[in-house]
């Protein structure tokens, strides 16, 4: 798809700041561009703040919620957690339990099943926990738009504390405590917090009251799960959400969770070094998939479990699950894709797939939000006559915003900027369809999703000692994306495809008045870039590279180090290409 390629220029004194950190200007130009442009914002980026994570001053009854947990504690109460059945939620759950259980609460816990309860907090399941004999329920990852399912806990004589991250409703749950840093009370600097990272602070708030030396082992694995949701939950990595993933990744081998080191192992991680990607497209996947298919509680169990055994057992589940997740996606992938050629783009995709299944619909939204670069929302049968759909945004276009116009179409729906949930009757699709369509309001540069590059940087100026400096800008993620660099008039000299798949080009080229060849790699849509090649260049131009065949295009890179048998060169990943 093309993309407007835009180079970023932000006045700083570069040499200045190069000078007093003992950066590379570059270094400093790509920290200046994600907005750490003074001495101060570059060394609170740079020193990775471990004191961060105990600290929750200004969260919103935040020492209500612990005094009440503590009093559940000496009273004795029967107490439920009620999670969710997404990563963070199963993170969530598995941080207050193990924390809890440390502090001596009579506690268990219930996941919604995705298919038979959905998100959240819901009648069936306050009827449950009354019958089951719980006194008191602590959400987590959910509760914040849950008014009404409060009331009825209440009037059962059941207590409820709310840990939630998500957006905040016009009316908050009547809840004894409601922490949610989204509330206009808060004054915690981080507004950016994951449910389980909240769920962390409220149990070391209590644990660092008691905590001895042998709780430390506790603590450590309590933030790694904190931390590998933070990425599962693709949360903004300002510099303290950065600190925990940094510290997830350092710790994530440390044997502290026999679960997650059992799903290293399944995955074929454990000789390999990880990172965002690894917990993102690998590990965190397989602790979804299961909630999509079955139940999450078989990855809370895995989270839960002591038996390396039976640790293994679970995990070969999950990744299984994974890889059945993977193919019904791309089925559902084909089905949507073939339904918008169909019937058409508008600005606003909405897709009626009755044949997949409720738990990806999500994800479709999100290929098809990414094949046509429009805000998509998949619908799909569930019973008596409604529908449920999940929507996926793109920039620029506020979904939460825009679907609350058209609230009184739905039963139930809720979500953020990117991102939301409907339940509704099928009868009100085409309803949405138009409403939505005629108050878009997207304009023909926000259709084109836009590529913004730090520097046009030859790559005769790529050394060793410069790469390695950018490994201090790691980890990467959303508000601290990989860097991007750009240099036109690259000549492609000749290529050849290999990998498993024949899914990787590698392809050496030269800059522009200058016999110098260097190695530039693409791993991914190799296919699309050959069909680029043929409509930029003529027919046969693809094959004709791989013969010798000179072209010439612009092109978008990152440079790595690949070490090859000891050796190290230094290599370019093509991240984009242009005409």
């Amino acid at each position: 798809m093309k993309k407007n390629w835009t180079i970023k220029r932000i006045p700083a004194d570069y040499r200045a700041l190069s000078e007093e950190f003992g950066l590379d200007p570059v270094t400093i130009r790509i920290l200046v561009n994600r907005g750490y442009d003074s001495k101060e914002k570059i060394k609170e980026y740079l020193t990775l703040d471990e004191s961060l994570f105990d600290v929750a001053e200004g969260l919103p009854d935040y020492e209500k919620a612990l005094k009440e947990i503590s009093r559940f504690i000496k009273e004795g109460k029967k107490v439920r957690i009620l999670g969710d059945y997404d990563i963070d939620g199963v993170c969530a759950t598995a941080i207050l339990l193990k924390g809890l259980k440390r502090l001596g609460l009579n506690v268990d816990y219930v996941i919604p099943h995705r298919v038979l309860d959905g998100y959240g907090m819901n009648q069936n399941l306050i009827e449950q926990a009354k019958e089951d004999g719980k006194q008191a329920i602590i959400t987590c990852d959910n509760g914040i738009a849950a008014k009404e399912e409060v009331d009825l806990a209440s009037s059962y004589g059941m207590e409820v504390i709310v840990t939630d991250h998500h957006e905040i409703p016009e009316v908050l749950p009547n809840a004894l405590a409601v922490v949610d840093q989204k509330r206009r009370e808060n004054t915690y600097p981080n507004r950016e917090i994951c449910g389980a990272y909240l769920a962390y602070k409220v149990v070391i708030g209590l644990l660092n009251r008691v905590k001895t030396a042998e709780d430390e082992e506790l603590i450590k694995e309590l933030r790694v799960l904190a931390g590998f949701a933070t990425v599962g939950d693709v949360m903004p990595l300002c510099p303290e959400n950065r600190s925990l993933v940094k510290y997830c990744l350092n710790h994530l081998k440390d044997g502290n969770s026999i679960g997650l080191e059992a799903l290293i192992h399944e995955t074929g991680l454990d000789d390999k070094m990880l990172n965002v990607h690894s917990i993102g497209f690998v590990l965190g996947p397989c602790i979804n998939a299961t909630g999509r298919l079955d139940s999450a509680s078989n990855a809370l169990e895995l989270l839960m479990c002591t038996d390396k055994s039976k640790a293994g057992e679970l995990a070969a589940t999950l990744v299984s699950m994974n890889e059945e997740r993977k193919a019904i996606t791309a089925k559902g992938q084909q089905e949507a894709v073939e339904e918008v050629e169909k019937t058409g783009l508008e600005d606003v995709v909405i897709l009626y797939l009755p044949s997949i299944h409720e738990s990806i619909t999500g994800l479709v939204a999100g290929r098809i939000k990414e094949v046509f670069y429009r805000p998509t929302i998949c619908f799909t049968d569930v019973e008596n006559g409604k529908v449920k759909g999940s929507g996926r945004s793109i920039e620029g276009y506020d979904m939460f915003a825009k679907l609350s116009e058209c609230s009184d179409l739905f039963d139930k729906f809720g979500g953020h900027p990117m991102a939301a949930g409907i339940t509704m009757s099928k009868e009100n699709i085409e309803a949405l369809r138009t409403r939505l369509n005629a108050n878009a309001g997207l304009s023909e540069d926000m259709l084109c999703p836009s590529l913004c590059i730090d520097a046009d940087m030859p790559f005769a100026y790529v050394t060793k000692e410069l790469i390695e400096e950018f490994h201090k800008l790691e980890p990467y993620g959303v508000l601290n994306e990989k860097p991007v660099f750009a240099r036109k008039d690259v000549h492609f000299l000749s290529g050849k495809v290999v990998g498993k798949n024949h899914d990787v080009g590698i392809f050496t080229v030269r800059e522009e008045n200058s016999p110098k060849t260097y190695t530039l790699k693409l791993f991914r849509d190799l296919s699309v870039f050959h069909q680029f090649l043929d409509d930029t260049f003529g027919a046969g131009s693809a094959e004709g590279l791989y013969r010798g065949e000179e072209l010439k295009i612009k092109v978008a890179y990152f440079p790595d180090l690949n070490v090859f048998r000891g050796v190290e060169n230094i290599e370019f990943i093509m991240t984009d290409y242009s005409a």
